[in-house]
């Protein structure tokens, strides 16, 4: 079984300096880079090296004099990071092989996880002193910076290129820098670098600390607009819903020829709203789709993504049925479902993902009787929505009579799996970056014996290990 330590021929789990660089090998887009910090002992740095198959390069000329010795003439380049920060780089497609057989092996590193969890957003709205990111007719997102003319070069660094201080050299123009990007909607953190020297956005309010003593400029991509046609003899308008925890006075529409408009970034999923104009409370006249919250208020709904029938069988004697889950915040009377010849039914729009639910039957509540996968630690029912990984635990005898699943992507809550011919499965929904996880077999807590990656924990028995790429 491969256990992970500190160093690996193709990954450091390991992270230093002020800006969240990786120390190590990785894979930038069609770059490959190799990264060391000065704060690393030589014999790190030198082992670093050697596993990326720079045999000889001298670490104390690379550190006074930026030089490469014989390998620049094999294409090779460096770049100064900041302060402490040094990376050697070249295109994927120039690699020799020697160092393509030290990077054969290569699998993603804990950048992955950063981004996750920088990029984490059920809405967003931009706020510029002066606007220095828009984006163009032909789709591409355009970052200005202004002025730095003495500047040699200036690079834009941030969570869509994974923080590459190489991989997007912006261009120099009359009055500054600019550099075009392709933007997916959603949550996006950079910063600059002018020669070597990162700087953030200082014509942008919205800010997050960056866990090193700075903080990360922040920019969102938009996905839908909230309208509201006339109203144009209103001071005030403002959009609140469940995405914002209804506050009441941060989102503030700007006034059109027609009416009232903001647009925003939502995550996909379903979202209550209603419009306050001039301090009154109105549901939208424009969207036809309303919803009784459960306490008497009737909300405008917006549905992004795609829709999961969720479905309880039998049960015709009933008089009322609702759903109800973490989807929801557990509002039980919000979420009525449908009578059909075979038993109740509700389309639901949600974000792709982990959930827990029950059903409330005149008043009870009960888990779905169809669904074999529990988590038993609330007992609530679970579901998963588009499902990016099954697992599975195997096995040719019928010994075991209960296995359950559990790891960091619910909080290692155990989730009861589903028993097949030849053993046990789950359909889960992974978020990008490294996955920590066990079985649970008739309650002895073990390794997967399928997957020879692990590494130690707290109680010095391991997890097993899974990689999950930010397209899987």
């Amino acid at each position: 079984m491969i256990r992970y330590t500190t160093i690996l021929s193709v990954i450091i789990i390991a992270w230093q300096g002020a800006f969240a660089q990786p120390v190590g090998i990785r894979i930038v887009g069609n770059t490959i880079v190799c990264t060391l910090n000065s704060n690393l002992p030589l014999q790190e740095q030198e082992a670093i090296i050697n596993n990326f198959g720079l045999n000889g390069l001298s670490i104390d000329s690379l550190w006074r004099f930026g030089s490469l010795g014989k390998w620049s003439a094999e294409g090779w380049k460096v770049q100064q990071n900041g302060k402490g920060n040094i990376s050697v780089y070249k295109p994927l497609s120039e690699l020799s092989g020697k160092v393509v057989k030290g990077v054969g092996a290569y699998m993603p590193n804990e950048m992955t996880n950063l981004i996750a969890e920088q990029t984490k957003a059920t809405f967003g709205v931009n706020n510029f002193k002066k606007e220095t990111i828009k984006t163009l007719p032909h789709g591409k997102t355009r970052f200005y910076v202004n002025g730095r003319k003495e500047a040699r070069s200036v690079y834009l660094s941030g969570t869509f290129n994974e923080w590459s201080t190489m991989l997007t050299p912006m261009t120099r123009v009359d009055s500054g820098w600019v550099a075009d990007v392709i933007l997916n909607p959603g949550k996006h953190c950079y910063k600059f670098i002018a020669d070597g020297n990162w700087f953030h956005d200082n014509q942008n309010r919205l800010q997050e600390e960056d866990g090193h003593g700075g903080y990360n400029s922040i920019y969102f991509t938009y996905n839908y607009t909230f309208v509201l046609k006339e109203f144009l003899q209103a001071k005030e308008v403002i959009v609140t819903g469940s995405f914002n925890d209804w506050n009441e006075k941060k989102l503030k529409m700007s006034k059109t020829r027609e009416g009232w408009a903001l647009p925003v970034f939502l995550k996909e999923g379903t979202h209550n709203y209603k419009f306050i104009v001039d301090g009154r409370w109105i549901t939208d006249p424009g969207n036809p789709k309303q919803r009784d919250d459960g306490f008497g208020n009737i909300n405008s709904v917006i549905e992004l993504g795609e829709t999961l029938v969720i479905t309880l069988k039998g049960f015709s004697t009933a008089k009322n049925v609702f759903v109800t889950g973490n989807f929801n915040d557990w509002r039980d009377k919000e979420l009525k479902m449908k009578q059909t010849t075979n038993g109740w039914e509700l389309p639901l729009t949600l974000a792709s993902g982990n959930y827990e639910y029950k059903f409330v039957v005149d008043g009870n509540w009960i888990n779905d009787p169809d669904n074999q996968n529990l988590n038993t630690e609330s007992g609530n029912s679970f579901l998963c929505f588009n499902p990016n990984h099954t697992f599975t635990f195997k096995t040719s005898s019928g010994k075991f009579t209960d296995v359950k699943v559990a790891g960091n992507f619910n909080g290692w809550n155990s989730v009861r799996m589903t028993k097949v011919n030849d053993g046990w499965k789950l359909d889960v929904y992974l978020p990008s970056g490294k996955c920590l996880y066990k079985f649970i077999v008739d309650g002895n807590w073990i390794l997967d014996p399928a997957n020879d990656q692990w590494e130690d924990n707290e109680f010095h028995n391991g997890n097993s290990v899974l990689w999950i790429s930010a397209n899987q």
